[in-house]
């Protein structure tokens, strides 16, 4: 656990962001509309639950819960082993998403179709290697005109938390952290730095 906290860092050495403003989000999700299908349906996927580019990968058809309205991924850097050193079950989390982006998900995958037959259940949404993935995100990136330390897909998650922190009516710090797949909300709390620093960019950006 002190090890992900330690990792996880919200700027780089030289004191530059590493997550994605509200309005970065917005150029971000407008960009990625002109990307192909496969790659359009990766990059809203992360930036609408914050998950990791390999969780994304790894989501199957029956992954998806239409009526649930939500996205179930299984979560990585989670210990493998108990504090006896016994092996763990993997663990799941399920990320709410709006309607309309599950109607698109439907639409873009033949959801419905596939999870009637119990073989196609199992057929991964995506086909691409992870490099791809990768090269996805940062062209999504440099078209929407984010350049910087914050351009990759990391950029997305530590954004999505933050959004979800200082919004109207910010959701609790241990909601955050299940929805992360974090295993310690402490490590959830680093995100805290930076909400009042966006907070104070948009009332700035209000009176002038």
């Amino acid at each position: 656990m002190q090890k992900e906290m330690n990792k996880m860092r919200l700027y780089d050495d030289q004191g530059n962001r590493l997550y994605l403003t509200v309005k970065e989000r917005e150029l971000f999700r407008d960009a990625s509309k002109g990307e192909s299908r496969e790659h359009r349906m990766f990059c809203q996927i992360l930036l609408n639950t914050g998950c990791r580019p390999q969780e994304c990968l790894n989501l199957e058809v029956k992954n998806i819960f239409i009526d649930e309205m939500c996205i179930q991924f299984r979560s990585l850097k989670k210990r493998k082993y108990d504090n006896s050193g016994n092996l763990k079950k993997p663990e799941y989390r399920t990320v709410p998403v709006q309607e309309r982006f599950i109607e698109l998900l439907d639409l873009t995958f033949d959801l419905k179709r596939k999870m009637k037959n119990k073989e196609t259940q199992n057929d991964l949404l995506f086909k691409m290697h992870r490099q791809t993935a990768y090269r996805a995100v940062v062209s999504t990136m440099n078209n929407a005109g984010i350049v910087g330390s914050m351009a990759m897909p990391k950029g997305l998650r530590h954004g999505f938390a933050i959004a979800l922190l200082m919004g109207d009516k910010p959701a609790p710090i241990h909601v955050v952290s299940k929805l992360l797949g974090h295993s310690d909300v402490k490590t959830t709390e680093i995100y805290l730095q930076a909400v009042g620093t966006e907070k104070r960019q948009l009332v700035i950006q209000a009176l002038y």
